[in-house]
């Protein structure tokens, strides 16, 4: 399987990875340089703090450089069990069936008011909570999903990183990281101005996969949690995550491990990574009943979403 993509400028993952300066990086939470190789099976570069645990790419690009990677392609392309998406506008009526699910469990925590999608990809999280009474803003590194989402649904929404902006300090009710913190290269930052971006007794809500998880660790090198080294740079537990979190001033509400609408076309796919022949049975199954665009809510259980409440 290839793990070539295009990029945002026209080059591919393979050239980023062979031209672009490489550099050394300390543990992201603690700061330590003490690491051990981690599941270097996967040809990832893995490498997990030996103080604090925290697993994350030990090489990489600068930056900018692997902001490159979210350009259309990204969004929609044949080896998405290795970067990206199958066809995510495509995919849109089930990940917003996903994102009802969870502003549910969230409203639990915090009435609507005014929330920051971080990671907002092309605006759907966005849009369901609009139509739930939010008042939303958006920031995203991708010019593609960026421009989707203004000319289609006309909200505020933010090209670049978060760390870039200037959005009011303690002025959100939520604050939402959706497949987010594992992309980015200075997670402990992104969530420290998350909570100075969050009003006291606001909530920050986030999921990101579980390295921890049963499944990552039956499956070894070919958890489905495993993408290109230019997209995943961070693994988090929910120790680690959960640290990171009270480190910044949070209090952490509610765990738990949560899943997603998907079609069973897709979910065959995954599973064919782990059994090719009980994916192959079911899929006769799939195609004698046409059922490849049934969807299915689909918990792994290694999927972690933490909901936690400025302090």
């Amino acid at each position: 399987m290839t793990r070539d993509v295009l990029l945002q400028d026209g080059s591919t993952a393979a050239q980023l990875r062979a031209t672009a300066a490489r550099y050394q990086v300390a543990c992201n939470q603690c700061g330590s340089i003490d690491k051990r190789p981690y599941c270097p099976e996967n040809g990832l570069g893995l490498v997990q703090c030996a103080q604090c645990g925290l697993v994350f790419v030990g090489q990489r690009p600068e930056a900018d450089d692997l902001y490159t990677l979210y350009g259309a392609a990204y969004f929609k392309n044949d080896n998405s069990g290795v970067v990206g998406y199958t066809d995510y506008l495509k995919d849109e009526p089930n990940i917003r069936k996903t994102f009802v699910r969870r502003l549910r469990h969230i409203e639990q925590f915090v009435k609507p008011g005014r929330l920051l999608d971080i990671g907002c990809a092309a605006g759907f999280f966005m849009d369901e909570a609009r139509a739930r009474g939010w008042s939303v803003q958006g920031v995203d590194v991708s010019d593609f999903a960026v421009e989707y989402a203004r000319q289609r649904f006309g909200y505020d929404v933010r090209r670049g990183s978060l760390l870039d902006q200037d959005y009011p300090l303690e002025s959100y009710d939520l604050v939402t990281m959706w497949d987010v913190i594992e992309h980015v290269p200075d997670p402990k930052a992104y969530i420290h101005r998350s909570a100075r971006l969050t009003k006291r007794g606001g909530i920050l809500a986030l999921a990101t996969p579980d390295i921890d998880s049963l499944p990552a660790r039956l499956t070894g090198r070919r958890w489905v949690g495993y993408k290109l080294s230019e997209e995943h740079i961070y693994y988090f537990s929910r120790r680690t995550l959960a640290n990171m979190l009270t480190e910044a001033g949070f209090e952490i509400v509610h765990v738990r491990h949560v899943g997603k609408y998907v079609t069973l076309r897709l979910f065959l796919d995954r599973l064919s990574m782990y059994s090719p022949l009980i994916a192959r049975g079911l899929g006769v199954i799939e195609r004698t009943f046409h059922l490849s665009e049934k969807s299915l809510y689909i918990n792994p259980f290694d999927i972690i979403a933490i909901t936690a409440r400025k302090t």
